[in-house]
């Protein structure tokens, strides 16, 4: 059985994006803008789900 792994240059990308979403959800929690804040926050939560399990795989 072949085991498909993501490359190496994904799953960064797409753990970058969630450390970017969290840090806007915090620029704009800071900001009194809380809808943008749960915004980047849900998205942190997505995306480092998909990040871990594209890791997972890569392992």
């Amino acid at each position: 059985m072949a085991v498909n792994k993501p490359p190496a240059s994904a799953v960064i990308a797409v753990l970058s994006l969630a450390a970017i979403s969290m840090a806007a959800g915090v620029f704009f929690g800071g900001n009194g803008q809380v809808p943008l804040a749960m915004t980047g926050a849900a998205l942190f939560v997505i995306l480092g789900g998909v990040g871990f399990e594209l890791a997972r795989r890569r392992s």
